[in-house]
């Protein structure tokens, strides 16, 4: 069995935001033969859960990360691909519980995928079907 952490975060603090985010987890866990062994969390920004979880990877206690969508990593594309290029420099396996993509991005071509179809399911979920032509994501 392969330990995992769980990273939840909240943009606004909300309680309830994070307690859904951590009921998405558990099934991907079982499914994947994971054990979650610690919850690292944040409210607003990635922050100071973020850089603990960080820490813990670069001194080797940390492989395997659950989130439960691609956004917790950061709702900015840039911030997100800085968050999870910061975590594989550290040889942490980011898993995805739930949304469009799920399971372990292990390269980049993964990523960029998540990428889009995070961008892509962002804007159906609000309502804007028509891509914006000069968006990288677009192509």
């Amino acid at each position: 069995m392969i330990r995992a952490v769980l990273y939840l975060r909240s943009a606004t603090g909300s309680g309830a935001q994070t307690d859904r985010q951590l009921q998405d987890c558990p099934e991907y866990l079982r499914e994947r033969d994971l054990t979650e062994t610690g919850t690292f969390t944040d409210a607003g920004h990635p922050g100071p859960g973020f850089a603990w979880l960080l820490g813990q990877a670069a001194a080797g206690k940390v492989r395997d990360v659950v989130v439960a969508d691609i956004w917790r990593l950061g709702r900015a594309p840039v911030a997100n691909l800085r968050n999870v290029d910061a975590l594989g420099q550290a040889g942490v396996t980011v898993h995805v519980a739930s949304g469009i993509l799920t399971g372990p991005i292990l390269d980049d071509c993964g990523r960029g995928s998540t990428y889009a179809f995070g961008i892509a399911d962002a804007r159906r979920i609000d309502g804007d079907d028509e891509p914006d032509r000069d968006d990288p994501s677009f192509d």
